[in-house]
């Protein structure tokens, strides 16, 4: 038996840390009395079927007492509760999600966590507390087990946020940005990674999904495909292929509705005169990008078009980029809806070498891409004030604040990251560039600034520090001005309809802020 090994059916059925509504359940409103904590109980009535008692709330409430409605499922699912549930609740509110239940500072869980609610993030914050607590392993770095090297942020969480920012609302409209988040899921107890493949399988099952993951006929079809090629000799989702790091990515819809993404982040190759331990198709770190030509036919014939692009150029005018594929996901959707993205690392850093790389050397191009690369340059040059010229171009600098002094860097070989994402029907790939500012940037302030000013720059609306307070109140564990440790992703994408900003955040899981 390998260390890897999970009985999965009886890992679901731990109600230590997966709650066990009596059956699946809608988010069918529930009549209530119409006050706040009627709509507050009603939703949680709703979600969880009667299943578990809930907290008794005195009446009159006030908005600022605690309101205790989720029972404690076990200390550590209480934990992963604590650490992120707050943040969440925090980014939902300030995006301005639709408001289900009005409601004001509360505090929803055992633990008295101080939160700005709506309706919406209510459902999403029991779906965190029924589901999410158990995957995200044991609670502290030195009990974690196997290679725990590619977490997405420098402390060791296996959580990050996302924010996927327009630049045509005003902060104070209703879903003024799309809120996000991934997980690399762990196992509660042993402390080592588990295949993300079967956890998408439960999220997706009636059961799993708790009525708010979206799914339909074949919305699992690609990640099957994608992870059978990956990973040929595995008997089913649940086997775990060492040294892969799989994530799972939550998008939060303004319905209430969740819909999952998977990424798969093989292992690197074998040692020189070692046997792999798996089969692999295609391992991490490989510029051979042709084997993919099988991938893209079995998920769609359209791809094959898109991708042929990419490859040539890896091949040849790319060639001094040295580029290297790292990583491959797609959404868990209908096929005619869905992308296949491939995540690429290059080692040029100049300003006019990562647009080269963004527009596969001139092959992707048009009014919009000229539109979407000229705004790109102005939000690099807000990002990095502080990088060298070399006229009339910018060259990147490392800048890690506090680190480079000691000698070790946050990051092992930071390079630029890009993926390519290939639509169904789409003649061309569609790029996107991230830049790893807990690496690269002095503090949050300064990014959240930058990144602020940059949308002024383009005609943005909206009140002056708008994404500094909304982080600040998401984040209230630290100074924005002291670290630069949230910020895991500051990334610029091109799509069909334009351009797009993500920025990336990191709950701290471990930080030491949170036992001061």
């Amino acid at each position: 038996m390998s260390l890897y090994d999970v009985n999965w059916p009886k890992l679901w059925k731990d109600g230590r840390y997966f709650a066990q509504p009596p059956q699946p359940k809608t988010q069918t409103q529930k009549p209530s009395d119409g006050t706040l904590v009627g709509e507050i109980l009603a939703v949680a009535t709703d979600l969880l079927g009667g299943a578990y008692e809930l907290g008794a709330v005195t009446l009159p409430f006030e908005p600022e007492e605690h309101l205790e409605i989720l029972p404690t499922l076990s200390e550590q699912s209480a934990f992963w509760w604590a650490r992120a549930a707050r943040a969440l609740a925090s980014q939902l509110a300030t995006a301005k999600y639709p408001i289900r239940a009005q409601a004001s500072h509360l505090v929803v869980g055992p633990l008295h966590v101080f939160l700005l609610l709506s309706g919406l993030t209510l459902l999403s914050l029991q779906f965190w507390w029924a589901r999410l607590g158990g995957l995200m392993g044991v609670t502290s770095m030195q009990a974690r087990t196997g290679d725990q090297h590619d977490t997405s942020s420098f402390d060791g969480s296996n959580l990050e946020f996302s924010w996927v920012i327009p630049h045509d609302t005003h902060p104070s409209e209703a879903c003024n940005r799309k809120i996000r988040f991934a997980i690399d899921p762990f196992h509660p107890e042993r402390g080592h990674r588990v295949a993300g493949g079967a956890v998408v399988d439960y999220l997706w099952s009636e059961k799993g999904g708790m009525g708010l993951v979206k799914k339909g006929e074949g919305s699992k079809d690609w990640k099957d495909i994608i992870e059978k090629w990956l990973f040929p000799d595995i008997e089913d989702s649940g086997e775990f292929v060492e040294g892969t790091t799989y994530s799972i990515a939550f998008d939060l819809d303004p319905s209430g509705e969740i819909e999952l993404k998977q990424y798969y982040m093989p292992p690197n190759p074998p040692l020189p005169g070692t046997k792999p331990k798996s089969c692999v198709a295609a391992y991490r770190g490989t510029d051979d990008l042709e084997r993919f030509k099988g991938l893209a036919r079995d998920l769609h014939p359209s791809l094959e078009s898109p991708l042929q692009l990419i490859i040539d150029f890896v091949q040849r005018n790319g060639k001094e980029s040295k580029m290297k594929w790292v990583m491959v996901a797609c959404d868990v959707t209908r096929s005619e809806k869905n992308r296949l993205k491939l995540y690429i690392l290059s080692e040029r850093t100049k300003l006019k070498d990562m647009i080269y790389d963004m527009t596969l050397g001139g092959q992707i191009a048009g009014p919009r891409v000229d539109e979407a690369m000229a705004n790109f340059s102005k939000f690099f040059i807000r990002l990095f004030p502080h990088a060298g010229t070399e006229e009339p171009q910018f060259q990147l600098r490392r800048n890690v604040h506090g680190e480079d002094e000691s000698g070790p860097l946050r990051r092992n070989d930071v390079r630029m990251m890009y993926y390519y994402e290939l639509f169904v029907g789409q003649s061309v790939p569609f790029s996107k560039i991230y830049f790893f500012m807990d690496h690269f940037s002095k503090n949050e302030y300064d990014t959240a600034q930058a990144t602020e000013l940059f949308f002024k720059d383009v005609g943005k609306p909206g009140d002056e520090g708008w994404i500094t307070k909304a982080l600040a109140h998401a984040y209230p564990h630290i100074a924005l001005n002291k670290k630069n440790s949230i910020h895991t992703v500051a990334s610029f994408g091109t799509k069909p309809t334009g351009w797009d900003i993500t920025n990336y955040y990191s709950p701290e899981f471990f930080a030491p802020e949170f036992d001061e």
